[in-house]
């Protein structure tokens, strides 16, 4: 088992030449494998997106490069090169999902594969929100990318137990 060291660090010079500069350091424990991959993303594909990262419930589910959910702690989507912007599809069970737009040179981070959204009830009064057009992003299954407008390239890295 090894650890993983992850360091964010942000530096920037003022207009007044002072340097503000902070750095993180978060040590994760007992990673035991790591996928680290830089993946060409087009804007055209067939069906629902370029699927970069699988989950499944369990060892016995695994299918070739899926991660166990429980296992999975640490994910990072790195926008490395091209002009376009990207689409990261998190996906769940059902028709729920979440989009993010990444820019060039922008970076998603997830400390895991467990999502759980809050539920429409923790901000509306019952009866508010019609519950046949809503549900509850609670189980990531799957995450994938589209281009937006031209090919780009996409590095990911995933750890798990």
């Amino acid at each position: 088992m090894a650890n993983l060291n992850v360091i964010i660090t942000e530096e920037i010079t003022l207009p007044n030449r002072n340097i503000e500069k902070t750095s993180n350091t978060k040590v994760i424990s007992g990673i035991n494998q790591i996928v680290r991959r830089i993946d060409t993303i087009t804007s055209t594909f067939s069906g629902s997106g370029i699927e970069i990262i699988k989950f499944s419930d369990s060892e016995e589910q695994q299918t070739a490069g899926s991660f166990v959910k429980s296992d999975v702690k640490y994910i990072r989507i790195t926008h490395v090169s091209g002009s376009s912007d990207v689409l990261i599809y998190l996906i769940a069970d059902g028709p729920e999902n979440v989009i993010f737009n990444l820019s060039p040179g922008k970076t998603i981070m997830l400390n895991d594969a467990d999502i759980n959204a809050a539920s429409f009830a923790d901000y509306m009064m019952d009866g508010y929100v019609d519950q046949t057009y809503y549900s509850n992003f609670a189980a990531l299954n799957t995450i994938k990318a589209k281009a937006v407008s031209s090919n780009i390239q996409l590095e990911y890295f995933v750890a798990s137990l």
